[in-house]
């Protein structure tokens, strides 16, 4: 068996009670305490007095029970509020420290562990948040996350490991799972051989992001799909052996793949592959496709039909923005915008029942901090429409400019020094005001990080945004953000936003969006996207047209 087993979960969350009980008895110190409590997700908040939870969700999949069980632990330990990841976790905060025993136990009872979800180890295993929905897809990637997630769970390296480590799987062209900055990027290919359909993926490698951005380099065009976890492993391993465990500011799969370079880094691989392709390579692939014959997406429970419609404007909005056609005919993957992530447990449970009664029984989550319901008849639209309507969930535009992705800065961290979910709250407000059409600009990305460590991942968004204080003539420290341009994720295109010139104080930053989106707009080619459009006008112009927007306030 591949992943851990229940007794194996739960001796490992009872050691972690005894810590938890050390800590609180005073035989556990506090430095003793911070990597036991990390290793399971726990952070200290602000306050000081209270915490705050992250909770894996391999792929972003979630069923009804699951979910609810996350709304009843946010209801009892979290003041009834949610908040949706950009890694696909979800984060409960104000959670004390006396109740976390009994919140694991009830997560596991439901087959959720918080196991790996911060310190040196695999963090939460990402993946296309539509995996096995979709027509273009070569084929579900769902499986292989969650496989790899419980394979290396308890594995002996992932304890040790020099620091944070992150996988992903993408099988679309908009790679949703963001493979460029992740430490593993599988993506999903089909090959004909000999007749015959054999599925598999290109690998890349070493993506990160923090304040030194370094994109993925591609270590394999192609390895059948079986293969994957004796190439996963052994990229792990050369991590363990050969990465920085001195200095942590290097430590790091990008830094070894940089001292090494790409032609030593292959070659280590290429060695290891070899160690673990002869000690449990045939019983790994065997294992592997045991595992995903298991593993198959939900059926619909309705039947499906084509869209029907409510004769509103604003339901055709949301329909263009946030439906799409599945492969099976008449059923579709509605997305719900949840902005800055933040959701009610009332909102939680509506959604879930709207799963249960409307879709397959499954949740989705993505990268972009948005709730997915897949296999929803189009006869149905309207009933989820109208049901997030009640909520204050029906907002179009999910993947737009007013769909904001942001960490959570100053309000919760304590290394942001600015309160990026304000900022994105004060974008989506002025947005509003000036009556910007997010489906007239199309699909375009707005990230915020209120810190360089970019946890909001604004190295990679159309326009990307880094929080900072700058003393004004006064002396006084004032929150500014730099605006960077162009970034973007996928297999074969990617890469970094460049700066505009200058840094715009909070109250005009709003202001140089909507100038450059309103730009982007009027002037770019048919079909054009952001990112190529930043290259074809050029960051000079773009500059004047921010700063245009803000001509006093410019740093």
């Amino acid at each position: 068996m591949l992943g851990p087993s229940d007794r194996q979960v739960r001796d490992g969350l009872a050691g972690h009670q005894g810590r938890v009980e050390g800590y609180v008895a005073g035989t556990v110190t506090p430095d003793e305490f911070r990597p036991m409590r990390l290793s399971y997700g726990l952070y200290y908040q602000l306050d000081h007095t209270s915490y705050m939870q992250r909770i894996k969700v391999p792929g972003g999949a979630l069923t009804v029970a699951q979910l609810n069980c996350l709304n009843d632990i946010a209801d009892d330990y979290g003041r009834g509020v949610g908040h949706l990841t950009t890694r696909q976790d979800v984060q409960i905060h104000w959670v004390p420290l006396g109740e976390v025993g009994t919140m694991y136990q009830r997560l596991h009872e439901v087959g959720i562990t918080t196991r790996g979800a911060c310190a040196d180890s695999v963090r939460n295993v990402t993946a296309c948040p539509h995996a096995g929905l979709l027509g273009s897809e070569p084929f579900d990637v769902g499986p292989y996350a969650q496989l790899i997630n419980d394979y290396f769970l308890f594995n002996p390296l992932n304890t040790t490991l020099p620091r944070k480590f992150k996988i992903s799987f993408t099988n679309c062209a908009r790679d949703c799972a963001q493979g460029p900055i992740n430490d593993i990027g599988f993506y999903a290919h089909v090959r004909n051989e000999g007749g015959k359909r054999v599925e598999g993926f290109s690998v890349s490698v070493a993506g990160g992001l923090g304040s030194q951005p370094f994109l993925g380099i591609r270590i394999r065009d192609f390895i059948p799909a079986e293969d994957f976890l004796i190439v996963a492993e052994a990229i792990v391993r050369v991590w363990h052996r050969a990465g920085e465990r001195k200095n942590r500011s290097r430590a790091r799969l990008k830094y070894l793949m940089r001292k090494l370079g790409a032609e030593g880094f292959t070659k280590a691989l290429d060695a290891e592959i070899l160690r673990v392709e002869a000690a449990r390579g045939d019983s790994l692939r065997q294992e592997t496709r045991e595992y995903i014959a298991a593993h198959r997406v939900p059926a619909p429970r309705r039947t499906g039909g084509p869209i029907a419609t409510d004769g509103s404007a604003a339901y055709g909005e949301w329909v263009a923005t946030n439906v799409t056609a599945q492969r099976d005919q008449g059923y579709f993957l509605a997305t719900v915008t949840v902005p800055i992530g933040d959701y009610t447990t009332t909102q939680g449970r509506a959604i879930a029942a709207l799963a249960d009664e409307l879709g397959n029984g499954t949740i989705r989550l993505s990268n972009e901090q948005n709730f997915l319901l897949p296999s929803v008849s189009g006869a149905d639209l309207p009933k989820v429409y109208a049901k997030l309507l009640e909520l204050g969930l029906a907002e179009s535009g999910a993947n737009h400019i007013t769909d904001v992705v942001s960490c959570p800065g100053a309000d919760y961290c304590s290394l942001a020094v600015t309160r990026s979910m304000g900022m994105a709250e004060r974008i989506r407000q002025h947005l509003a005001e000036q009556g910007l059409s997010a489906r007239a600009i199309g699909e375009l990305h707005v990230k915020i990080s209120g810190c360089p460590n970019s946890c909001g991942q604004h190295h990679v968004g159309d326009i990307g945004l880094t929080g900072m204080m700058i003393k004004g003539k006064d002396g006084k420290e004032r929150p500014h953000y730099s605006i960077l341009l162009g970034g973007h994720v996928g297999e074969d295109d990617h890469a970094v936003g460049k700066r505009l010139g200058g840094r715009f104080p909070e109250a005009a930053t709003p202001r140089a969006i909507a100038a450059i989106a309103e730009c982007y707009r009027a002037k770019r080619t048919p079909d054009e996207p952001f990112h190529a459009f930043v290259k074809r006008f050029g960051m000079d112009e773009l500059s004047k047209v921010a700063v245009s927007a803000a001509p006093d306030d410019v740093r």
